[in-house]
């Protein structure tokens, strides 16, 4: 009985250990894509992981940023030694601040875009992009139909690794 209870821990240990190998930086996929409502657990965790396990950079541009989870985790892994640059949109900016603000109190490199930025993109030590139409606010992943690529796609990175060095 002994040996069948271990062998059951064991069993149920390694495929909890599995399910977390669902985590999308993991997985081989070139492609992934969510669609939010229904998915937006999974994306914002994916998200968190890519922001959490990076090892030297993280670019954003993005629209509509206020979600205050990421933020916090970005400042953490800047003082952990991760560059960061993020780029948003100057009307956004200059109706609410605060977290632009708390980016740059903390060191991270924030640029505001002369035009009007619509972009939803995120880059994670290059070889990992997330975009879609989803801005990075609580009731983007709460309340909206959005849909969200993460992708490996080595040419797509390097064309948005351009984009955001205009700025």
């Amino acid at each position: 009985m002994s040996l069948f209870k271990t062998s059951l821990i064991i069993f149920l240990l390694s495929f909890n250990l599995f399910a977390k190998e669902n985590i999308l930086n993991k997985s081989t996929v070139l492609n992934e894509v969510y669609f939010l409502p229904s998915e937006a657990k999974k994306t914002k965790e994916n998200i968190l992981y890519l922001i959490k396990n990076s090892k030297k950079n993280i670019s954003i541009a993005m629209y509509n940023f206020s979600y205050k989870k990421f933020a916090k985790q970005l400042v953490l892994s800047s003082k952990n030694g991760i560059d960061i640059k993020i780029i948003l949109d100057k009307s956004k900016v200059q109706k609410d601040n605060k977290l632009y603000k708390y980016f740059k109190k903390n060191g991270i490199n924030v640029k505001i875009a002369d035009k009007k930025l619509h972009t939803k993109v995120a880059i994670f030590d290059e070889k990992i992009a997330v975009l879609g139409s989803i801005n990075w606010t609580k009731e983007s992943f709460k309340d909206n139909y959005e849909i969200v690529l993460f992708t490996k796609d080595k040419k797509t990175i390097s064309k948005m690794l351009n984009f955001m060095e205009k700025f």
